[in-house]
């Protein structure tokens, strides 16, 4: 079995694989204040819930450095295992045409590959969290360039910083456009802004790229909005767990070659 680790901002994502297959996930808060030894307990008594005792290899990504080495000392005493750090530069399972291939986060390598390989390319992957990032996977299947934006909550966050009296927002799906109070119209703002705002990115990619390309929809609060952007093919939670399932497989052949 293999143990995959997404480290992200706001959340932890885990998912233990056997071949193709994965057999389990769970996720966490990424708490900058948990230190190793609080990771490792967490990981031992997730690993021992989903019933996944047996892990012969790890990989982990990680955007978030100060929780890489905590999380990678935590799988080696859980487990037993020595944890890959997969970094982009390294990852020769998909070319990354873009500038700076350093620059680019490990989670959107995992996306591009994830996308061709399962889905084929060409293709959009627009990841629905904190961040929302739009992954563009090209006709030769390579990461060809990402667009970032905030994401719902964020969104939502900048707004009530932005004016003294205005409340704290609950975000939820309105049923009108128009608010009749602080409370509704901001959610409205937010929830329908956001929903145009990928909409409307998607078709801007499609126009300049071609319309062949299929929009994926993964990310945490990409459930939220699939129906209402109405422009996503497939929706795939999992995504960032299955590439960097791919990546470590493209580390281990590379390794025995």
């Amino acid at each position: 079995m293999v143990l995959v680790v997404d480290i992200g901002n706001t959340d932890t994502k885990f998912g233990v694989f056997e071949g193709e297959e994965l057999r389990s996930r769970w996720a966490l808060h990424s708490d900058l204040h948990r230190d190793a030894d609080e990771h490792a307990a967490l990981l031992r008594a997730m690993l021992d819930y989903h019933g996944a005792p047996r892990v012969e290899a790890a990989v982990i990504g990680s955007v978030v450095p100060a929780l890489t080495e905590r999380m990678a000392a935590a799988v080696r005493a859980a487990t037993g295992r020595e944890a890959r750090a997969a970094r982009s530069p390294e990852v020769r399972a998909i070319e990354l045409a873009v500038d700076d291939p350093a620059q680019v986060g490990i989670d959107r390598v995992a996306n591009a590959l994830a996308a061709r390989e399962i889905y084929q390319a060409p293709a959009i992957v627009v990841d629905v969290g904190s961040v929302t990032t739009f992954d563009v996977v090209d006709r030769a299947g390579n990461l060809a360039g990402v667009v970032i934006t905030l994401g719902m909550h964020n969104t939502a966050r900048a707004l009530t910083a932005a004016g003294a009296q205005l409340p704290e927002l609950q975000l939820a799906r309105p049923e009108r456009v128009i608010g009749t109070n602080t409370a509704a119209s901001m959610q409205a703002g937010v929830y329908w802004g956001y929903v145009h705002m990928v909409r409307g990115l998607i078709e801007h990619v499609q126009a300049d790229l071609g319309a062949d390309f299929r929009a994926i929809a993964t990310g945490g609060q990409a459930h939220l909005v699939m129906d209402d952007v109405g422009m996503f093919d497939v929706l795939d939670p999992d995504l960032t767990l299955r590439g960097l399932a791919l990546i470590e497989q493209a580390y281990q052949e590379a390794d025995a070659a």
